[in-house]
């Protein structure tokens, strides 16, 4: 009798095992599936749509899409900082809602849409910052904090998800950071991790689509330029897409999305002087897609992109185009 209970025993568990296995096979099957799913070559049409804008050649400014329009915050120039903010709808007209706004002038800042309001945090201009700010219409700015609990920084990201906003990474002196704070007033911020998994790096860029925060590339603590794409549904946990996409390592790229995917323009490996003007595309983080456009756009850097009335936008930057090393564009594209 005690053999026979042991012999079903020995089957059970037999039987548990397989199921475990077959499980854990088909969830590797379904990972592989989707990283070797191939996606169709995307075809672009380019649109100079504006050779020269009012608020000249700038970097390292911010774009946002808040109240159905396009908006430029802050950047500098060749020799010039800003502390200004455009808008408009059509990206040939622009309108200043202020050339002297509140806040300081600063470059390489961050930005974001929260609770009806456009925010800004950070950048520098000969020191970095770590100020709070807010708008609801582009030309009244208000001060959220002038010292907000994260430490003074440029070149990190900016996001908002489930109507809380959060501040990655980014530098301060030369020192990049890979701490993750979050807020739902701009006032008071908490730690959401010290060190992400992702590690410390500036430059990067960083949007939300399907409901997660996403982070690739930038350059890192041991002046590696990245490719990596890291994911958060919340925050605070961090996974991996992958640790080498399609597209090549780089910096002051710019990233963007829409219901369908994520946009990622241009950038920079500038320690051999290598300026991009490629676009890539991708549902998911781990398949990215090189987009063919009609008609190249020059090759930039710390500029900014857009998705804004069914088209993906870039807007100014600046590149080797004339020969120097700062040539600030004054250009704004569309792809449709």
């Amino acid at each position: 009798m005690k053999n026979k209970i042991y012999i079903i025993l020995a089957m059970m568990c037999l039987t548990v095992m397989s199921c475990d296995i077959e499980e854990e096979a088909i969830e590797k099957s379904d990972m592989t599936a989707s990283k070797m799913l191939p996606l169709k070559t995307k075809k672009l049409k380019s649109t100079l749509v504006a050779k020269e804008t009012p608020f000249g050649g700038r970097a390292r400014h911010t774009s946002l899409v808040f109240d159905k329009k396009m908006w430029v915050i802050a950047g500098n120039g060749p020799g010039i900082y800003y502390n200004d903010a455009w808008f408009s709808t059509n990206g040939t007209d622009w309108v200043a809602a202020t050339k002297n706004a509140t806040f300081s002038e600063r470059a390489n800042h961050a930005a974001t849409v929260a609770n009806g309001k456009m925010w800004i945090t950070g950048g520098r201009v000969s020191t970095a910052m770590n100020d709070v700010w807010y708008s609801e219409d582009g030309k009244q700015w208000n001060l959220a904090t002038d010292n907000a609990a994260f430490s003074p920084r440029s070149g990190h990201g900016m996001a908002t998800l489930n109507g809380r906003m959060f501040v990655i990474g980014g530098h301060e002196n030369g020192v990049e950071k890979g701490d993750v704070w979050v807020s739902g007033d701009g006032i008071n911020w908490s730690l959401a991790t010290n060190l992400a998994p992702f590690g410390e790096r500036r430059d990067h860029a960083v949007t939300v689509y399907d409901n997660k925060i996403w982070v690739v590339g930038g350059y890192d603590i041991n002046n590696n330029f990245l490719n990596d794409v890291w994911y958060s549904p919340n925050g605070y946990q961090w996974f991996i897409a992958t640790a080498n996409a399609n597209f090549l390592p780089r910096r002051d790229h710019a990233l963007t999305a829409n219901k369908k995917g994520m946009w990622l323009t241009a950038g920079t490996r500038n320690n051999d002087f290598k300026y991009f003007n490629d676009i890539w595309f991708s549902t998911d983080g781990i398949n990215w897609i090189e987009a063919k456009a009609s008609k190249n756009y020059p090759e930039r850097t710390e500029h900014t992109s857009l998705y804004y009335d069914k088209k993906l936008w870039v807007i100014n930057g600046y590149g080797l185009d004339l020969g120097n090393y700062y040539d600030f564009y004054t250009d704004v594209w569309s792809f449709e």
